[in-house]
């Protein structure tokens, strides 16, 4: 990852990376220049980082936080994530591309006949290519889960296949990237466990392409911003086919970002929003919609270490509660990092 084309200061502020921040600035990784974040979207970028970070889900995420660290061990960057997406992942970078491999397994027990398991594995690889600007990340990825639950020896429930890919273009312009194009296709079963031709089967094809701004406006204010078109067209069969079997999403257009302002040496402030306007039609029907919503943030940083927590919208809605009642929480999803 070419480093010297971002501005020293634009990695002052940057350097506070962490999921907090994707969260308020947006929430696409794709966006994201100079905060480890990107890796999961360009595997890649691995080797511009190493870090050690732990960090809370929010309440609408799986789980109960994670943990990870990346490093460098002669040339190579080598790391591995508890709990990350509910995955146990590892991650390596020998010089020219970028590998995160990540599986779960979980088995409960119900009673003496039926239990759950659910497993899980997904593997995405990128690399620099040079189709667009100055250089262009790629990458690709696939990932299989299933959920079986089993009684009598019967086990039914569903899984899901995914096979994508996404590139990114950096350019010396004020859209510095783009384009950012992104295809995938899931296919998703649900097995009956007696006749696996009545299984509900539902197929997703998905497409979306955009720009995007992410660079210091000021000395110490960084603006990310950007502008998507999509399609999701999905088909199904089975059950769910009986009076449509297909359904179509067209996104006209999704715009996201947001701004953080570094405040002195240590407080960084974010704010974010996105709109997202979506024509559904299914069958004889359609409609039109346009979603709203915004996100606030903070962040501290001391030397290598940093901070970051998203900011409870209940909390600037309605406050705490000071007596009685159940209190609204300041900080929503909280990340320490601390950088090598």
């Amino acid at each position: 990852m070419k480093l010297a084309l971002i501005a020293v200061l634009a990695f002052a502020i940057a350097v506070s990376a962490s999921y907090p921040r994707l969260v308020t600035l947006g929430g696409d990784a794709r966006l994201m220049i100079s905060d480890y974040v990107e890796m999961w979207a360009y595997p890649g970028t691995i080797s511009g980082y190493q870090f050690v970070t732990g960090q809370s889900d929010s309440p609408q995420s799986v789980g109960d936080g994670w943990f990870g660290m990346v490093r460098d061990f002669d040339g190579t960057t080598m790391g591995a994530t508890i709990n990350h997406g509910n995955n146990l992942e590892f991650l390596v970078h020998p010089g020219s591309w970028g590998l995160i491999v990540g599986v779960t397994y979980d088995k409960t027990t119900v009673d003496s006949v039926t239990n759950v398991k659910t497993t899980g594995f997904d593997a995405n690889w990128g690399t620099d290519v040079g189709l667009f600007g100055d250089y262009s990340d790629l990458a690709i990825g696939f990932g299989y889960n299933k959920v079986a639950t089993t009684m009598s020896d019967v086990s039914t429930g569903p899984s899901d296949l995914t096979v994508g890919a996404s590139v990114r273009g950096h350019q010396d312009s004020f859209f510095n990237l783009f384009p950012i194009i992104s295809a995938d296709l899931t296919m998703h079963t649900v097995d009956d466990g007696i006749d696996s031709t009545a299984n509900e089967k539902t197929t997703d094809i998905a497409f979306d392409l955009g720009a995007g701004y992410n660079h210091m406006i000021a000395p110490k204010t960084c603006l990310v911003m950007g502008v998507f078109a999509g399609l999701s067209d999905e088909t199904y069969s089975g059950p769910m086919g009986d009076d449509t079997d297909s359904q179509m999403n067209v996104t006209i257009p999704r715009i996201t970002g947001g701004v953080e302002q570094m405040i002195g040496k240590f407080f960084v402030l974010r704010a974010g929003a996105t709109s997202n306007s979506v024509y559904h039609k299914q069958g004889d029907g359609n409609s039109f919609a346009t979603n709203f919503s915004t996100n606030f943030g903070i962040g501290l940083k001391w030397d290598n270490f940093t901070m970051d927590a998203t900011i409870n919208e209940g909390f600037l809605h309605a406050g705490p509660y000071i007596v009685g009642g159940q209190s609204n929480g300041f900080m929503g999803q909280l990340a320490a990092t601390y950088t090598f």
